[in-house]
């Protein structure tokens, strides 16, 4: 459809009428020079059409918003089409990067293993024996309560607080040693 002056305020004013049928007639002739743009921006001729939908759904959400003083009713059409496939494109801008981070991260973390290292003596070494005991079936073999309770023929419970009570002793160890190290500095522990 050739698009006339004549013929564009026709379709301004069915713009403006908001009917749907009307709109099919904006839709029919300014369609393909709105695909046309979009397929050169995009030039990926599916999601081209995709793009042509959406562009034509916020001109119909957006109808009201048209000045026939402000300019051409092509030319307000074009750039919400053209604004549509810039956010496109910036999306996939996004996307890729953050397809490229998320590849740099996919690899697995490779940590310490508190079991085989030297630390491991010295970590539970000034526990108790009861405290030390529970903390190596839990914390070192991953055991549940439960389980460590069998292992060592106590209650759930006794092991519970067991477990605390160590926590409770290493987290003050680590609160000394970090305060000796950080000179001028209050950590409330």
């Amino acid at each position: 459809m050739t698009v006339t002056s004549s013929t564009e305020e026709k379709l301004v004013e069915a713009l403006q009428n908001q009917q749907s049928a009307d709109f099919s007639r904006l839709y029919t002739a300014y369609a393909p020079a709105l695909y046309g743009v979009l397929l050169r921006l995009i030039k990926d001729p599916a999601r081209a059409e995709d793009l042509l939908q959406d562009a034509f759904i916020k001109i119909w959400l957006n109808r009201q918003h048209y000045d026939p003083a402000q300019g051409r009713l092509f030319t307000w059409l074009l750039t919400i089409t053209r604004n549509v496939a810039l956010d496109e494109l910036r999306s996939r801008k996004v996307h890729s990067k953050a397809g490229a981070y998320q590849s740099d991260r996919s690899e697995p973390t490779v940590l310490p293993d508190l079991i085989e290292g030297p630390l491991k003596g010295s970590l539970t070494s000034s526990l108790k024996p009861d405290y030390r005991a529970v903390i190596q079936l839990m914390y070192y073999k991953g055991l549940t309560s439960q389980e460590a309770a069998a292992i060592l023929k106590l209650p759930v419970g006794t092991v519970k607080t067991r477990v605390r009570a160590a926590l409770k002793q290493l987290k003050a160890q680590f609160c000394q040693d970090i305060q000796h190290y950080q000179v001028g500095t209050t950590l409330t522990c």
